[in-house]
Parts: structure tokens; C-alpha cells; sequence
């Protein structure tokens, strides 16, 4: 019993341990049926490498093809020697942050035999995505700058991503969060192909396009492929390694493999169907490339998910990235003009985006573990991802490359090809047929032969090329040599024939000597002909300009030149020459043509004279004047100084407005004239401008004979000038005179000292002469500080508007305001007008001060003056402004003011210039609703025709007649018949400077309509104005009026004479005058 068990119990262990024996040689084997699978695969996946060389090699032009073939051999050797180093210790090595770092996989150095077909399956897929990049920047990139960036994205790039989606591959790993997440990409669509196509896209902007991709529209050429039957047998080969690809992909041989090969190849078939159809679609023809990219696109579409999608979902997805590859690269093509040689991008980056995201949509629920939603989310943050690390990644690299290496070939380096730029090696006989082509265009001449390689295959057809060549070239050098003797005869008989017809002077010669003519030439040099024949021409030519001569026969000068020739009379004559070799009657001779210049150099010095002077009075213009000024102070010295001496007329404007400009100019001219009396010999004369004259008195031994001059140029001009058989006028003129080198040693300051002795001339009463003098520009400089404040005091708004009541001469009620100009300066507190308004005028201030009085006034109307009429005075510049009118409107609606409400004050200078514009602005203002005024009417020389030409409703008689009522016999008189005037005519008559109650009385009794003046008020501020008259004044005014109309004037005219000291102290204050603005 014992014994039966014990055997039995040895024959259980010896079957348990058979078993055990039997399972260990099971697994083993299926161990090596896996890695056998694994590299059968690779084996497969190396096919997509000649694939892909195929395939980029046939798509470019055959100059480039050898260079593309080498960047795939390299490319593929780089990426394996770079991932093994380093890459796939970082993809697939123990996390460390967010990539690998595990020193037993730097450089493979200690790996089991799974981790080994492993290694060797994915250095396939680093090495497939730096080929992806080599044929979208193909055509240009420099080699050596090419295998860099495949070291660095083999190295770098595809490493650090793939960690993240695959880094649990061998190990549990924290960094590959994405696989962590759920991440599904199972054989690259993302990792191996998105990362090869955005890299391309970052290296296809930095390059740019090949030359002559784009026209000039910017609208795409296609530069077709050099064999699309090469590029379709890449295109299968890589069907068939694809297989592997992602069949492999499973990393052991089992069912799965079957479902993962059919995905493969119906969306790789539906993919190509796509683009087939979509490509006739789009360009209307079956163009190869649209075929491969739906191939491709399919392909990497179905990649991410051919694991664990459906037949149908791989269908849809490889129709869908087909689809898309076409349509991507099109869009890339057309709208942001990027040059990819073989539609690397849209077949590999966007279908690979269409693959990652289109699984989570397509593939059976069951496969999520998180739902589908969840999936879309997971899938959708891998694939944007992909692109920020790879495109960032790869545009740094291209960057770096282009900044500190050479990244792109030269423009001749691409024209010629990089087969022989780089290689120094050429393929098949493009370049004959490209010499052809080029001299059929007439792009090459015949002097060009190509070089001959020994070995070549296309030495024998290269040499016959360059044997035609120069057959061709030596006859076309003999067709070119009869062709010229027959045009050079041709040309002579031409030249012989012609010579006689012409106006210019001809001679035929050799080295210098005539041998024949036309008689035009013998004319011009006063000459028979057959004098002229037979001597050189040098002895026809002025001395001066024979050298000339001499050079332009040496150097056979085909180009005009101008010298003198002297004729047999010894007439100096000068003239253009122009000459060539020509054959004649066998000879190479030269012809030369003569042009008489005389004609054109007697117009050019009398262009030249008008140029430079005076075109009315012929005296110098300022032009000439400046360079005889700055000649002069250089010249000038203390024993022989000179003197500048500046006049200005001084009533000239008066003419011109009362006589017109023909008098004006009868004016300018006498006085050129007797300027030009005065001046001696040497001295010079000149009409600066308008009324303005200048004389450069030359020889001064002492300051007195520029002053003595200075004298008689007044006395002279203050005679009378006739302007018609019955008028003269009387002008006088102001003079300024400064000395050099005593007052300035250079023209600007000369100048400018003479124009302050003038300034202060004219300032001193004017018909005077000054010289300058030490403390003479102090008034320049007030006058320019003042200019300078009266810039501030419109920025800094230091301006006020003082108003002053016009009351009815009846009712003795405030009818109206007239608007005042104050300027309150911080400095030197209240200045008068009298004192800045000239300053503004000549300085073109007084335009913007009249659109700040216009609008603060309208402003105060309105708020403070409670509906009065308001009354504004206008500077004859404003006037004269273009804008006027509209600047007027405008600020009226702006600060909504009544039309009605505002009169305008003008004075007859206003009108005098140019009446007929005047009286076209006026109608416009009447037009808006505005009243007018004739200010300060009686003190110019023809008010009254202004009365019944312009349509003023106001007269507004000026002071001094008011106050002449007092002193002379004739006021009485004249003032009746002033306001009976424009009662007449149906206007308003405003007096101003009332200042007497005795005034007040006359003028009220005699129908004056409105008075004005301190006896009502001063002026005051809008806060300040009064609104009604004061009682005492009120009452005042009444009482003053006699029963008896002659009593009263009597009377008055009594008061009005005693109260002239009243009203000589009212005058001293700086309020009462001037007015203005």
C-alpha cells in the first residue's frame, strides 16, 4: 500500500513537472513569434523609407533629385544614430519632469531582446518623421543645415512628445500623462506624422518659396515633378510598408493584426479614391499629386485608431483625411502662399489631426473607458499639443539655423539645381535641354558652351551641343561682319546724300584732318570748302578747346560736348559737337556735326538777364541782388566799406487803391529810375519786392556819403511823380542804411541792421533817412517779445472783451454793445491796443485774435448782453481771409447766436484792395442775416461813393469829427451833411466818442441816430455792463436842449469848445483810444 502510493505520488510530480516544462517552451516560443513579428514589420516600415525617397524624389524637378535622395538617405541615418545616442532614452526611459531619463537606455547599453525589437521598431518611426520634413522644404534647404534639423527632431523633438503619449510603452511612467489620460494614438498618426508635418510647416515659413514659385500677382505656378510614374512607386511602396506600420504596431502577433491590416488598407484605398476625385474637381484635370495626397492622408488619417475602429469607421476616416490633405495643401498653397514641394503638410499634419480627433468620433464606445466625450476632449488636447511643441520646436531650430548658419540655398545656387550646387553631379540630360531651350529664347549666345564631364552619360550629346554651338557662332560672326559693310555703305551714301539737306555745319575727317564736308560748314566758318578740306580741324578750333577736340577723337566720344571755333574773320562761334565712326567709301572715318550756338546763347543770357532782374523796372531782383550783397561784405574793408541801403515807399498803397495798379506801376517804375540816377557807376540797384528798393553803395570812405545818399533818395522821391497828363501823386519813401564791416560783417546781418534803421524810419514819421545805430534793434526785439506774448496770450487766453453801451439818441435807451479788445497781460497788466494790434497785423495774429473775439462775443450775447444787438469790429486780414464767410457761419450755429443779433464793423481799407470781392463777402454776410458798419467813416479819401455802392445798414462817423465840433468853423456843416447823407440813403448813423452832454444834445437834436462815447459809459466787462442809462446822464442830455433850434446850436457849440480840456484829458486815457480789435 505504502509502496503503490508512493509511485503514485513519483508519477504525479514527474507529469506536474513535464507540464510546467511543456508551458515554459509555450511561452518562450510565443515570445519569439512576437519579436519575429515585430521585425518583419520594421522590415516593412523600412520599405516606406525607399517609399518616401521615391515618392519626393520623383515629385521635384530633376536638378533637385540626386539632393533630395541624399537629404533621405541622411536623413534616416542621422535619426537613427541621434535617437539611439539620446532619443530614446528620452521617449521611452524612466520619467524625469516631462521626458525620459534613464542612463540604461543612453546609447542602448543594456537591453533585453524585447526592449531591443522594440528600439528597432520606433528608431523606424523617428526616422520616418525626419523624412516627412525633408520633402516639404526640399528644392532649397542647404544640406548640412538640413541634417541638422533631422538630429534635432530626432534627438529633441519626436522624443520629448512621444514620451508624453507612449512613455508607458515599457514602464509605468508619471510623465506620459497623455497615455495616462487615455490618450489613444496608435501607430503616430499624431506622434510620428503630425510631428513631421508641423516641423515642415515651421521650415517651409522660414525658407520661403523656391524661386519662381509665385508670380508676381502672388498666384501659384506649378512646378511639376520631373517623374510622377517614380513618385506613384514611392506612393505603393509606402501602401505596403504601411502595412507593417501599423500592423507592427501591436508589438506581438495576434488576432488583432488581421482587423488593423484591412483598416489599413481600406482607408489607404478610399483616401486615393477621395483625392482622385476631389483633385479633378478642384483643377480639372487628374494631376498625380492630388492621388498621392489623398494616399497619404487616408494613410495617417487611419494610423491614431486602426486598433479599434470598424471597417466602416476606417472607411469614413481615410475618405475624410484624404479629403482634407487636399483641400489643406490647397489652402496653404493658394491663401497663405507656403511653398511645400510635395504636400508633406496638409497629408501629414492636418490628416494626421483628422485621424487623432476622427477615432474618438468613429471608433465603438467600448474602447473608452471615460466615454466618448471624455475621449473627444483627451484626443483633442494630444493633437493641439502636438502642434505647439512640434511647430515651436521646429520653428526655434529653422531660426536658429537661419541666424547663425546658411539655411537656404543662394538664388544661384537654386537656379542652377542642387544636384550640381552641392553634389557637383548632374542626372539624365536636362541641362542640354535646358541650353536648348534658352538659346531657342534667345537667352544664350553663341559664345556659350556647356562643360563637358568625362563620364557623363550625356558627355557625347554635351560635346555635339558645343560642336553645333560653334558652327553657329562662326556663322553668325560672318553674316554680322557683311551685314555691317553692307550697313556702313549703306550709311555712307546716306550721310553723302543727307550732308547737303541739313542746317548743321558737317565734316568728314580722319585722325583730325577734313577730308570732306557739306557747305554748311564752310559757311559757319566763313570759308570756301575747298579750304576747309585738306587742313586739320584744330586749326578751326579756339585754343582753349582743342584738348577737348583732340579727346573725343581719341576716345571716339559719341556723346555731345560744346567748344568755340574761330572763323576766318576771327568771330569767336560756338557751337555743339556730336560725332561717330562711320565706313566711308572704304574708309573708317569719323563724321562730326557742327551746331551753330550762337541764337541759344544769346537766348540763354537774355533768359539769364530776366532771371535776375526786375521784369518792370530792369533793375536786379532779389535773387541777384543777395549775391551782389554777399560779394560786396566779403570785399568790403574799414578804407573801402560799403553801404546797404533799404527803401520803402511810403504811400504806395494809396495809389494803388485809389488810381489802380497801372499807376502803381508808372510809380515803381520812376522810381527805379531815379534810384538808378543816383546810384554811381559802381553801385548796384534793386527792386526787392512791391514798394521795396535796395542800393549797394560801394567806396565809402566815411559814414556821411551813405548818409548824404540817404537824403537825396528822400528829396528825390518826395517829388511829385505824373502818372497821366493831369494827375501826380505824392509818395515819399522811408530809408534805412547800414554800413559794412562797421555795423556787420555779413549780408544776413547787414540786412537785417538796414531793416531796423528802416523799422525806425517809418516809426519816426517816415519821408526820413536813418542810419543804424547801437540801441536801434532794442524796438525789433520789443516788437518780437511782443509778438511772442501775443502767441501766449491766445493759448493762455489772457484776452478780454470790454463792451460799451450805443444808446438811442431819442429814447435814450441802450439799443446796442460794440465788443472791445483788452489784452490783460500777467506781466505788464492792461496793454494798448495801439501798442499790439500793429504787432498782431504784421504778424498774421490778428486772424486767429478776430475768430477769438467772434466767438467769446457771440458767447457773451447770449448769456450776459440780454438779447442786445452786439456789434463787432473786423481786422481788414481777417477780411481778406478765404474762410471768412464760413468760419463766420460756423461759429454762429456752434454757439447758437441770432444772425440778426450781430453787426460787423468794417473800415473802407477793407474794400479799397479788391472792391469787388469786398462787395461779394458783404452780400454773402447780408445773406446769413448780419448787419454791417462802415467804421471810422470820413477818415479816408472817397467814403461817400462807399455810401451807395456796399450795402451798409450803419454809418458810424468817427471820433474826430465829433470832437472837431468844438474847434473848427466847418464841423457844424459837415457833420449835418453827413448824417443828412445816410439819412438819405436809409441808414443808421451811429456817432462815436461822445464825451460832452453839450455833444450829446447836438447831435440828438440833428436826428443822429445812436451816440457812444464816456459820457454814457466806459468800457466794462460782461459782468460789469450797465443795462440802462443812468438817470443824471439821462436828465443831463434833456436839460441841455435850448427851445430855439439856433440857440441850441450856439449854445452847444460853446460848451463843446469849453469842455475841449475835459475831453483832451478823456483822450489820454488808454481806454478811449483806439478802440479795437
Amino acid at each position: 500500500m505504502r509502496i503503490s502510493s508512493v509511485f503514485y505520488l513519483l508519477l504525479f510530480s514527474t507529469v506536474c513537472l513535464t507540464g510546467e516544462a511543456h508551458a515554459s517552451e509555450l511561452s518562450s516560443l510565443k515570445a519569439n513569434i512576437d519579436l519575429t513579428w515585430v521585425m518583419a514589420a520594421s522590415a516593412l516600415v523600412m520599405f516606406m523609407q525607399a517609399g518616401f525617397l521615391m515618392l519626393e524624389a520623383g515629385m521635384v524637378r530633376s536638378k533637385n533629385s540626386i539632393n533630395v535622395a541624399q537629404k533621405n538617405l541622411l536623413d534616416f541615418v542621422f535619426s537613427v544614430a541621434a535617437f539611439t545616442i539620446l532619443g530614446f532614452m528620452l521617449a521611452f526611459g524612466k520619467s524625469y519632469g516631462i521626458f525620459g531619463l534613464d542612463w540604461r537606455y543612453l546609447g542602448l547599453q543594456d537591453l533585453t531582446s524585447q526592449e531591443a525589437g522594440f528600439f528597432v521598431f520606433q528608431v523606424m518611426f523617428c526616422g520616418t518623421a525626419a523624412t516627412i520634413v525633408s520633402g516639404a522644404i526640399a528644392e532649397r534647404i542647404r544640406l548640412s543645415s538640413y541634417v541638422v534639423a533631422s538630429v534635432f527632431l530626432s534627438a529633441i523633438i519626436f522624443p520629448v512628445f512621444a514620451h508624453w503619449a507612449w512613455g508607458n510603452a515599457l514602464m509605468p511612467n508619471e510623465g506620459a500623462f497623455l497615455a495616462n489620460m487615455g490618450f489613444i494614438d496608435f501607430a503616430g498618426s499624431s506622434v510620428v506624422h503630425g510631428t513631421g508635418g508641423w516641423v515642415a510647416l515651421a521650415g517651409c515659413i522660414l525658407l520661403g518659396a523656391r524661386e519662381g514659385r509665385f508670380d508676381r500677382q502672388g498666384n501659384p505656378i506649378r512646378l511639376a515633378g520631373h517623374s510622377p510614374v517614380l513618385a506613384t512607386t514611392g506612393g505603393l511602396l509606402l501602401f505596403i510598408g504601411w502595412l507593417g506600420f501599423n500592423g507592427g504596431s501591436t508589438l506581438k502577433a495576434d488576432e488583432s493584426v488581421a482587423f488593423i491590416i484591412l483598416n489599413t488598407v481600406l482607408a489607404g484605398g478610399f483616401g486615393t479614391v477621395t483625392g482622385f476625385m476631389f483633385g479633378y474637381h478642384q483643377d480639372g484635370h487628374y494631376l498625380p499629386e492630388k492621388s498621392l495626397a489623398g494616399l497619404i492622408g487616408g494613410l495617417v488619417a487611419v494610423t491614431a485608431g486602426c486598433a479599434v475602429l470598424t471597417p466602416l469607421g476606417a472607411i469614413v476616416i481615410g475618405a475624410i483625411g484624404g479629403l482634407v490633405a487636399v483641400i489643406a495643401n490647397s489652402v496653404l498653397e493658394h491663401k497663405w502662399k507656403i511653398d511645400d514641394a510635395v504636400g508633406a503638410i496638409g497629408a501629414h499634419g492636418f490628416a494626421g489631426v483628422v485621424g487623432t480627433i476622427g477615432l474618438a468620433l468613429l471608433a465603438p464606445a467600448e474602447h473608452f473607458e471615460n466615454g466618448r466625450q471624455y475621449q473627444i476632449m483627451i484626443q483633442s488636447l494630444g493633437a493641439g499639443l502636438n502642434f505647439l511643441v512640434s511647430f515651436g520646436l521646429g520653428f526655434i531650430c529653422f531660426w536658429f539655423l537661419k541666424r547663425f548658419l546658411r539655411l537656404r540655398a543662394s538664388r544661384e545656387e537654386e537656379l542652377i539645381g542642387l544636384n550640381i550646387a552641392e553634389h557637383a553631379t548632374r542626372i539624365g540630360v536636362g541641362h542640354v535641354e535646358d541650353a536648348m531651350e534658352k538659346l531657342l529664347s534667345g537667352q544664350r549666345s553663341f559664345s556659350q558652351r556647356l562643360p563637358a564631364v568625362a563620364g557623363d552619360e550625356a558627355e557625347n550629346l554635351t560635346g555635339l551641343f558645343n560642336k553645333l554651338m560653334s558652327n553657329l557662332e562662326a556663322e553668325h560672326k560672318k553674316l554680322s561682319e557683311l551685314e555691317i559693310l553692307k550697313t556702313q555703305s549703306e550709311e555712307a551714301e546716306r550721310i553723302s546724300a543727307l550732308s547737303n539737306a541739313t542746317f548743321e555745319g558737317i565734316a568728314i575727317h580722319q585722325n583730325g584732318m577734313v577730308i570732306d564736308g557739306n557747305p554748311q560748314i564752310a559757311e559757319l566758318l566763313d570759308y570756301s570748302l575747298e579750304e576747309v578740306i585738306g587742313k586739320s580741324i584744330m586749326q578751326f578750333a579756339d585754343e582753349r578747346h582743342r584738348g577737348r577736340i583732340e579727346r573725343s577723337i581719341a576716345e571716339n566720344c559719341s556723346e555731345p560736348y560744346e567748344a568755340v571755333l574761330v572763323s576766318k574773320s576771327g568771330e569767336r562761334i560756338p557751337v555743339a559737337i556730336r560725332g561717330r565712326m562711320i565706313n566711308y567709301k572704304g574708309r573708317e572715318v569719323r563724321i562730326s556735326c557742327f551746331v551753330d550756338l550762337r541764337e541759344r546763347k544769346a537766348a540763354e543770357e537774355h533768359i539769364r538777364i530776366m532771371a535776375q532782374h526786375d521784369a518792370l523796372t530792369g533793375v536786379a531782383n532779389r535773387s541777384l541782388f543777395n549775391a551782389q550783397l554777399e560779394n560786396a561784405v566779403k570785399t568790403s574793408t574799414p578804407q573801402r566799406a560799403i553801404a546797404l541801403i533799404l527803401i520803402d515807399l511810403d504811400r504806395f498803397k494809396n495809389v494803388n487803391d485809389v488810381y489802380g495798379h497801372p499807376a502803381g506801376d508808372i510809380v515803381i517804375k520812376e522810381t527805379a529810375a531815379r534810384l538808378k540816377a543816383l546810384a554811381g557807376v559802381n553801385d548796384s540797384v534793386a527792386r526787392l519786392g512791391g514798394d521795396e528798393f535796395a542800393i549797394i553803395q560801394r567806396n565809402i570812405l566815411f559814414t556821411n556819403q551813405a548818409a548824404d545818399t540817404g537824403h537825396r533818395i528822400v528829396n528825390e522821391l518826395s517829388r511829385p511823380i505824373k502818372i497821366d497828363d493831369k494827375k501826380s501823386v505824392m509818395v515819399g519813401a522811408s530809408v534805412g542804411i547800414a554800413l559794412s564791416p562797421e555795423h556787420a560783417k555779413d549780408a544776413e546781418t547787414i540786412f537785417s541792421r538796414a531793416d531796423i534803421a528802416l523799422y525806425h524810419s517809418k516809426k519816426t514819421g517816415r519821408n526820413i533817412s536813418n542810419i543804424y545805430r547801437t540801441g536801434l534793434n532794442q524796438l525789433m526785439e520789443k516788437r518780437r517779445a511782443l509778438q511772442a506774448d501775443l502767441e501766449k496770450a491766445l493759448e493762455e487766453d489772457e484776452f478780454e472783451l470790454y463792451y460799451q453801451p450805443r444808446i438811442n439818441a431819442k429814447s435814450l435807451e441802450i439799443d446796442s454793445y460794440e465788443a472791445l479788445l483788452r489784452w490783460n497781460h500777467p506781466q505788464k497788466g492792461l496793454v494798448s491796443p495801439a501798442e499790439f494790434i500793429p504787432v498782431a497785423e504784421a504778424s498774421g495774429l490778428i486772424v486767429d485774435i478776430d475768430n477769438w473775439v467772434f466767438k467769446r462775443a457771440c458767447r457773451d450775447a447770449a448769456e450776459g448782453l440780454k438779447g442786445k444787438h452786439l456789434s463787432i469790429n473786423v481786422s481788414p486780414l481777417g477780411f481778406q481771409q478765404r474762410d471768412f464767410v464760413k468760419t463766420i457761419e460756423e461759429t454762429l450755429e456752434k454757439t447758437g447766436t441770432d444772425p440778426s443779433q450781430i453787426e460787423l464793423e468794417l473800415t473802407e481799407s477793407m474794400l479799397i484792395e479788391d472792391d469787388e470781392r469786398g462787395l461779394a463777402v458783404m452780400k454773402q454776410l447780408k445773406r446769413l442775416g448780419l448787419s454791417l458798419a462802415l467804421d471810422d467813416f470820413g477818415t479816408g479819401y472817397s467814403s461817400l461813393s462807399y455810401l451807395s455802392k456796399y450795402p451798409f445798414d450803419t454809418i458810424k462817423i468817427d471820433r474826430n469829427f465829433v470832437v472837431a465840433l468844438g474847434q473848427e468853423k466847418s464841423a457844424v456843416a459837415i457833420m449835418k451833411v453827413i448824417i443828412g447823407l445816410g439819412k438819405g440813403l436809409g441808414m443808421d448813423i451811429v456817432a462815436e466818442g461822445v464825451e460832452t452832454v453839450e455833444e450829446a444834445a447836438f447831435l440828438r437834436e440833428n436826428e443822429c441816430d445812436q451816440l457812444q462815447g464816456y459820457l454814457i459809459s466806459r468800457p466794462m466787462t460782461v459782468e460789469e455792463i450797465m443795462h440802462e442809462v443812468p438817470l443824471d446822464i439821462r436828465c443831463s442830455i434833456l436839460r441841455a436842449e435850448p427851445d430855439d433850434k439856433t440857440d441850441m446850436q450856439v449854445s452847444s457849440l460853446r460848451a463843446v469848445k469849453d469842455g475841449s480840456s475835459e475831453s483832451s484829458e478823456l483822450a489820454s486815457d488808454p481806454d478811449v483810444s483806439p478802440k479795437r480789435a
